[in-house]
């Protein structure tokens, strides 16, 4: 924060402007946890500075104060909260943020990590989480996610207590062309080729086991109602047979 903008200033009457550099990372975490303006205040100034800024606002009213708190937190980008907290959105940064850097920098008309900070009106923290969810695959940013195994660990854990449902085994559908499809099928035919190779030699007597199955493909929406349609189907016919002692698949 500190690189991307510098001091706030605060001008009090018939004294020297008050100079109030960014707030500490653990400060601003704080501020999913107050909600009084003086609170505010002095996370984001420190006790002694905020006590100096109220004495010269307690002949004015509150909302003074309450514009100024709004306008140091815009300074320095910390007016308007993420959905998942400024601790959440601090601790990504801290872990991640070079790699988020280097991601953006190869994305077209990507802001940087610095605008969200510097324009806070009109490049909210949300939208960068929004970028989090679709940064480029192979890029700095996933790989120092993928290899990390605390996160790994805390996402096993969610999954087990049924938080979050475990990450899907087929491939995206984004960046899923025809040419990607053509690549996998070759890729296929050449894992049947080599399974049919070795059971033939003579060495292993047919020995390779099963011919591999096809590579998982993405799951398309008209493919899950397809799905969605053979079980209404099942159900209605299991319920016509057996009556109330069938189970439906769609309960």
């Amino acid at each position: 924060m500190s690189e991307a903008v510098g001091p706030f200033f605060v001008e009090i009457d018939d004294a020297p402007d008050i100079v109030i550099d960014p707030p500490a990372a653990e400060n601003i975490a704080e501020l999913d946890l107050v909600t009084s303006v003086t609170d505010q205040l002095d996370l984001l100034v420190g006790e002694e500075t905020a006590d100096l800024i109220i004495e010269h606002f307690e002949k004015r009213p509150v909302s003074e104060l309450a514009d100024l708190v709004d306008d140091i937190r815009e300074h320095f980008g910390i007016l308007v909260a993420p959905r998942i907290g400024w601790s959440e959105l601090i601790d990504e940064i801290d872990k991640y943020g070079p790699d988020i850097e280097c991601d953006l920098m190869y994305i077209p008309n990507a802001p940087s990590l610095y605008d969200w900070v510097r324009d806070h009106r009109n490049t909210p923290w949300n939208q960068l989480l929004r970028l989090l969810s679709r940064m480029p695959e192979g890029g700095w940013y996933l790989a120092a996610v993928g290899s990390d195994v605390g996160r790994a660990e805390a996402m096993l854990k969610l999954e087990s207590e049924g938080e979050i449902k475990p990450p899907s085994r087929r491939p995206s559908l984004v960046g899923w062309t025809s040419e990607r499809e053509r690549q996998t099928e070759m890729v296929e035919t050449l894992r049947r080729i080599e399974h049919a190779t070795w059971g033939a030699s003579q060495k292993f007597k047919g020995k390779g086991g099963r011919p591999p199955k096809n590579l998982p493909r993405p799951l398309t929406g008209r493919a899950q109602a397809e799905e969605l349609r053979s079980f209404r189907d099942h159900d209605e016919i299991g319920a016509q047979v057996l009556g109330s002692r069938y189970k439906p698949i769609l309960a």
